[in-house]
């Protein structure tokens, strides 16, 4: 039962600290300047890590981490890792939509509803195949397929911006330490 209580506070405090973190560092890659001029060491910072969390495999992966570290079935995967995607998404709209009031004054709840369930969906998927993934390793070449599927997709022009460089290098260093994680666990297992 003590067991049980610290993984329920576990969950929420994840939820809470990494979704928090997720939604409004989000926020920075909306913001980013076209061309960067006099931005400081910390708005560079800021854009770096803003370009990183606001991507769907990040998304996806922390999603997984939860369901990996601390989910005991598929119902408590289902469940928090819809909850930590709500909880992002809905924190990410709140401050962006404060922090561009004044470019865009009205709210428009079609696309925030679509994007809560869509969010609700794909953490609940994530968490799924992080909860998955404590038995079949091979499930960790979901998350580093989808970051090399993206830096496919969007092709040189990303590697023009020096936060973009940045960015895409902590992704691909990324996908390769989750390489390392899923063999080293594949070969921990034999």
């Amino acid at each position: 039962m003590r067991c049980e209580t610290i993984k329920k506070k576990s969950i929420v405090i994840y939820i809470f600290t990494v979704g928090t973190i997720l939604g409004v560092l989000s926020i920075f890659s909306d913001i980013i300047p076209y061309q960067l001029k006099d931005e400081s060491i910390f708005e560079m910072i800021l854009f770096i890590l803003g370009g990183l969390m606001n991507n769907l495999a990040i998304w996806f992966l922390l999603s997984m981490i939860l369901g990996y570290k601390f989910c005991n079935s598929l119902r408590c995967s289902v469940i928090n890792g819809g909850y930590f995607a709500v909880f992002a998404i809905v924190l990410y709209f709140i401050f962006s939509y404060l922090i561009t009031m004044d470019v865009q004054p009205v709210f428009n709840w079609v696309v925030f509803l679509s994007w809560i369930v869509v969010s609700a969906v794909g953490g609940a998927i994530g968490s799924i195949v992080g909860f998955l993934a404590q038995r079949y390793n091979m499930l960790w070449g979901i998350p580093i397929a989808f970051i090399i599927l993206q830096l496919i997709r969007y092709g040189k022009s990303i590697w023009h911006q020096p936060i973009s460089i940045v960015t895409n290098i902590i992704l691909l260093t990324v996908a390769f330490g989750l390489l390392i994680f899923s063999i080293a666990k594949a070969h921990k297992r034999h």
